[in-house]
């Protein structure tokens, strides 16, 4: 246990994560936006004490900022480090045993939407707080607004550490889950994850017929979860789970002025339509396919949850 008495904590591993970040679309029609965000990076170990750190954060009731398990992975198994450990050992046959630590936004005011969670499974002896890369991430993937969600568990091959200090993973995959009504079914991922020390970068790229048409980038810095640093972070994000999905809407009004093409949901297709239900059976699809330019490529496996 972490927890000290009188409502304290001393020695959380779980940190605020604080950056900017970048989406952009080259094609069709050039769009882009950049926003600072803030986020929490969570040890699941910790779920039940987190809230200690403010009366501000609750866990499974109303408040400022709270954490609700419904949220995230495989709900009806209570505990969700648990629900992640199953997940990752029926995919990649090896169950987490190092900390297992969950990116995401929480509640505020009883609200959350969070468009990928990340859960970053580490091997034991590993810290997330020095830098070192996971051995699996679990990617929570929830579109809007039809509140679906999606899994894609990616393995971490063996990395080396550049000139530079940065651990670098790299994906390429099919994509299997519809998110934006302004992207469609056939397309291909490239994702990178990055870590040096404090540093965390992810980076998204979205290809068609091999041509980038969008990326987005998350760039933050880890700092630890303090009662001083948990609140001054609440001044500067106040609601910050109302501001991804308003922004989610004003950008997606933009686009729509701008004529960008509307793709239906693959459910309302046609029966014999190409992308009918795509991803809708997954139940440990492999969705690798070959990075074009870097090696080596994790594994990567889709789940319908």
């Amino acid at each position: 246990m972490r927890a000290a008495t009188e409502g304290t904590v001393t020695n959380l591993h779980s940190q605020w994560l604080t950056g900017r970040i970048r989406h952009r679309r080259m094609a069709p029609g050039s769009h882009a936006f950049s926003y600072g965000t803030g986020m929490l990076a969570l040890d699941l170990d910790e779920w039940t004490c987190i809230s200690r750190v403010s009366r501000l954060f609750s866990v499974g009731r109303f408040n400022w900022l709270s954490l609700n398990r419904d949220d995230y992975l495989d709900p009806s198994v209570p505990d969700l480090k648990n629900a992640v450990k199953q997940r990752v050992a029926r995919a990649t046959g090896w169950r987490p045993d190092g900390p297992v630590e969950l990116i995401t936004h929480p509640r505020y005011l009883g609200y959350v939407f969070n468009p990928v969670s990340f859960y970053f499974c580490y091997a034991h002896g590993a810290s997330p707080q020095q830098g070192h890369c996971p051995r699996v991430i679990l990617a929570q993937v929830t579109n809007t607004p039809w509140q679906q969600r999606h899994v894609y568990c990616l393995e971490c091959p063996p990395v080396a550490v550049t000139s530079s200090g940065w651990r670098t993973q790299r994906f390429g995959f099919t994509k299997r889950f519809h998110v934006s009504p302004f992207n469609p079914m056939q397309q291909h991922y490239q994702w990178l994850f990055s870590f040096r020390g404090n540093e965390l970068r992810i980076h998204i790229n979205v290809l068609e017929a091999a041509r980038k048409i969008f990326d987005a980038t998350l760039v933050v810095q880890r700092t630890p979860l303090t009662r001083t640093v948990f609140h001054k972070n609440l001044r500067q994000f106040p609601l910050e789970s109302l501001k991804v999905v308003a922004g989610i809407y004003w950008q997606a009004l933009r686009l729509k002025l701008k004529g960008v093409r509307f793709h239906s949901h693959p459910d309302k297709l046609a029966p014999d339509a190409d992308e009918f239900r795509l991803g809708s059976d997954d139940e440990g699809v492999p969705v690798s396919s070959p990075h074009p330019k870097t090696q080596p490529n994790g594994r990567v496996t889709s789940w319908r949850i």
